[in-house]
């Protein structure tokens, strides 16, 4: 799965245009860096809690912006706790802030190339 669907990327700049996209994509940086800090405060529990919350707002902004690995996450997380089978985990928080880690460096990345190419 990939961190970066170059696809939706194009689609999503093709709706919006070519110079709304870095704006966009410099909010949803910002977001998962707020996510990563959420993730690595508290308690168990605590860090659940906000798994739980994060998930459900990456499902929609994740896929918006093309992330697909993150998006699959976020998908299986709000899936479980949905079905009440999500049960807390320090490797799920892992996971989840590797993605989130991943996802934000290639993110990165793509924003400084499209800003170098303005």
């Amino acid at each position: 799965m990939e961190y970066l669907n170059q696809h939706k990327v194009e689609q999503l700049t093709r709706e919006i245009g070519v110079d709304n996209i870095p704006v966009l994509l410099e909010i949803f940086t910002g977001e998962l860096i707020t996510y990563q800090q959420q993730l690595n405060c508290g308690n168990l529990a605590a860090k659940s809690a906000y798994l739980k919350e994060i998930s459900h707002a990456l499902k929609s902004s994740a896929a918006s912006f093309g992330a697909d690995a993150l998006c699959h996450l976020a998908l299986s997380v709000d899936e479980a706790v949905k079905q009440d089978d999500f049960v807390e985990k320090d490797e799920d928080i892992s996971f989840m802030m590797s993605c989130l880690n991943e996802t934000h460096q290639v993110y990165s990345k793509y924003l400084k190339s499209l800003k170098s190419n303005a």
